[in-house]
């Protein structure tokens, strides 16, 4: 196996031992600071590492449509809302990412899955910020 082919798997490795805190689903956590108001919308994106030509680790991001009526011309991450024949968020992650940026799923390997954020008027919290 060659080095670079190490590095992404060091990092997989690494990804994996990951354990996410508790998540906004848990009713015992309080939402302090955030409206009462505020609906939370289900939505999930893809983190996608792979090794460019040089060797170096390197995160896929997308420009946002400058037709788009929320967050147009912004650089993120492919990914959004969650639908109704979506399973879980790894599932809407990978199917935004087909869609966005063409990428087929089943080359993707799911290392992790992060904690869930909460996000208001622009504002994102993580999860232990609610607490």
């Amino acid at each position: 196996m060659s080095e670079k082919s190490q590095k992404l798997l060091s990092l997989a490795q690494q990804l994996r031992l990951y354990k996410p805190p508790d998540s906004l689903d848990n009713p015992t956590r309080r939402q302090n600071g955030i409206p009462q108001s505020a609906k939370p919308k289900t939505a999930a994106v893809l983190i996608c590492i792979f090794e460019g030509y040089d060797g170096d680790l390197r995160v896929i991001l997308t420009e946002r449509s400058s037709r788009l009526s929320s967050h147009s011309g912004e650089v993120s991450l492919p990914g959004g809302k969650r639908e109704e024949g979506d399973a879980d968020d790894v599932e809407t992650a990978l199917r935004e990412a087909t869609e966005e940026i063409g990428l087929d799923p089943s080359l993707v390997d799911v290392v992790t899955v992060d904690q869930k954020m909460f996000s208001v008027d622009r504002k994102v919290f993580s999860v232990d910020q609610l607490s």
